[in-house]
């Protein structure tokens, strides 16, 4: 059923796609976007940054999708930030503002969706790839992946929101360490400093997809509403903290979710959520 309403919403919201980005939903729901230029260390093209664009619009748009999966084609990379042997060609102050507008846009759309959204780390997350992965609700890495945010060595700043999301995610102090130095960490700080959550041997995009499988059997409107209330704790007072959490609090208690739980609970049975 799921993946029948799944591919249905498929084709009436997503575009029809070049080959640079991959997007596919399966029967569980769970949705993977792939970024498909691995002969480019997966830098986005302007064709791949509309493409990332309308895949995350798309996935806004489909509520039979339940968990949401970024990654890299290959094994090398998962993301470079733009292609700067494209970008090279594109010197004037409007294109630095399409550039950010167009993955600034889609990563701050990423961070709204009401669903968990898990990169798959598989290989080095550069500049753009770096900025990808703060828009992420949890990352999952390959021991061999490395780190960068890479902007200071090409005379920039971050231009697609990242700093704003880096700051509550690992303190204002390292993050400016790691982007005033530009410098390479590997997997293993990446996870020691928080910015990383998971660290795996085996393939990651096979372990990503294991860990989505997790949240599609829990309650999507109680995982919405906790996405929603930790986006509120970052930025808003305690005053609106508390409402928003007391709000959310209440119209999840009478949700028949809830009320499943317990009985479920009760009955000493595994709960089957709506």
């Amino acid at each position: 059923m799921i993946q029948s309403v799944a591919l249905r919403y498929l084709r009436r919201y997503t575009p029809k796609m070049a080959d640079e980005i991959l997007f596919d939903v399966d029967e569980y729901g769970i949705a993977t976007l792939t970024v498909n230029r691995p002969f480019a260390r997966n830098a986005l093209s302007w064709a791949a940054q509309e493409q990332f664009a309308e895949s995350v619009k798309a996935v806004s748009q489909n509520p039979a999708i339940r968990v949401l999966i970024i990654t890299g084609a290959g094994e090398k990379a998962f993301v470079s930030g733009g292609d700067l042997k494209e970008l090279v060609n594109y010197p004037k102050r409007e294109d630095a503002q399409r550039l950010k507008q167009t993955m600034g846009d889609a990563l701050e759309q990423l961070t709204q969706l009401p669903i968990p959204v898990i990169a798959a780390v598989n290989g080095d997350a550069f500049g753009g790839g770096c900025e990808l992965l703060t828009a992420c609700d949890l990352r999952i890495a390959s021991a061999h992946a490395r780190f960068c945010f890479a902007q200071i060595k090409n005379g920039l700043t971050s231009g697609w929101g990242a700093t704003g999301r880096l700051v509550p995610l690992i303190g204002k102090s390292l993050a400016l360490e790691l982007m005033l130095s530009g410098r390479v960490f590997d997997s293993v700080e990446a996870k020691q400093m928080g910015f990383i959550h998971r660290v795996t041997d085996q393939a990651v995009r096979a372990a990503a997809h294991e860990w989505a499988q997790e949240f599609v059997k829990l309650p999507q409107n109680a995982l919405a509403s906790i996405k929603q209330l930790v986006n509120t704790a970052v930025t808003a007072s305690p005053q609106e903290i508390k409402a928003t959490e007391e709000a959310l609090f209440l119209d999840l208690w009478t949700h028949p979710n809830h009320q499943e739980a317990v009985e479920a609970f009760l009955e000493k049975r595994p709960p089957k959520f709506n």
